[in-house]
This record gives C-alpha cells, structure tokens and sequence, in this order.
C-alpha cells in the first residue's frame, strides 16, 4: 500500500496545478477521502473575492444628487416653434401643416413630422389663438383670427 501511494505521489506531483492534483485524488480514492484531505487543508468554505464598492454619489449644493436634477427645456420643440410663429406674422396667412413643416426646415433648420404640431394646433384652434379651414384640397389651413 505504501509503495502504491508514493507511485501515486509522483504521478500527482507531475501536475502542477493543485486542482487536478486534487481531482485525480478524488476518482481515485473516492469523495470520502476528498472530505478528509480537505480538512487537512484548514479549508471550509473556498474564500470570495471581495468586488469593490462604488462611491455613494455627492449630493449638489442644493441637495439633490446631480442625476436627479431635471433638465432645463430647450424651447425648440414644436410646440415651442408654433408659439414662436404665432407671436410672428407667420400666421398672417392661412397655412397648412405641410407650410409649417418646409418653413421650419428650410427658415429654422429644424425637421418635425406633421404629428409633432397636430396636436398643439388643434388646442390653438380650440383656445381661439387660430383659426382653421378647409381648403380645396381638404387640408386644414390655419391663420389668426
């Protein structure tokens, strides 16, 4: 038995990591012994890497992390750009959605999809800031009162 252990020992040896060392030790002797040599080793649980924390975030001077402060509106959103126009002569004339979009592009270098001013163009019609009416090719042509 002795003789079969050292012949072990050098098969073992010849490997230099530990875990195969460990390995062939168990399929060869059985998970018993595996226990045992364990032991031996002072080892329980196997140790974790401790990860890093991150830094808690500094609050402002106001209080409030910097993340969770809104944003200050640009004002160059449609609706922004209809107010603009409206408070302009733009509206003199009556126009339709198609005239606001190329002018917006072409004058204010801005590209919007009709859907973008529908809306706010409706609720002006609605608070009597324009007025709309249908033209002959059943478009909605929008002007001041």
């Amino acid at each position: 038995m002795k003789k079969q252990l050292s012949e072990l020992a050098t098969v073992l040896n010849a490997f230099k990591s530990e875990a195969v060392q460990l390995r062939i030790i168990e399929l060869v002797l059985g998970s018993k012994s595996m226990e045992l040599i364990a032991g031996q080793q002072g080892g329980g649980k196997p140790s974790r890497k401790v990860r890093a924390r991150r830094a808690p975030k500094t609050k402002g001077a106001d209080g409030v992390a910097p993340s969770k402060r809104k944003k200050a509106s640009s004002g160059s959103g449609a609706n922004a750009i209809l107010t603009q126009l409206l408070s302009g002569n733009f509206f003199d004339k009556p126009r339709t959605i198609n005239d606001i979009i190329e002018h917006c592009k072409h004058k204010l270098a801005r590209t919007f999809k009709a859907n973008e001013f529908s809306g706010k163009l409706g609720r002006m019609v609605r608070d009597d800031e324009l007025t709309r009416e249908k033209n002959a090719d059943n478009q909605y042509e929008y002007k001041k009162p």
